[in-house]
């Protein structure tokens, strides 16, 4: 899986522009940074211009969540390439992660 993630930049860089490809994959990224744990009790929603917003339950989650996105950026880097995501934004949205 980890060779299939380190291709991601090059073809992303391939394929040109596109929006869509380009929110599915920075969504299936973070699902891999995150881990199974994370990954049930957050839900990545929206990418835009370089921000990733991600749904959590609470405020404690918020926060320490906040706390750990400089790692997450990191590892989301590895994955995507340097600047594909340069902020993660964690939004207080329950119905965000019963939709997920």
């Amino acid at each position: 899986m980890e060779q299939l993630f380190s291709t991601i930049p090059a073809v992303l860089n391939g394929l040109g522009p596109n929006a869509e490809a380009d929110v599915a994959i920075a969504f299936a990224a973070w699902r891999r940074c995150a881990g199974e744990q994370l990954s049930s009790r957050t839900a990545p929603i929206e990418l835009k211009v370089k921000r990733l917003v991600v749904a959590v339950a609470d405020k404690t989650w918020q926060r320490h969540l906040e706390e750990l996105s400089p790692q997450m950026l990191v590892k989301l880097s590895d994955l995507l390439g340097p600047g594909v995501i340069r902020f993660i934004e964690f939004r207080v949205d329950p119905a965000a992660l019963q939709r997920q």
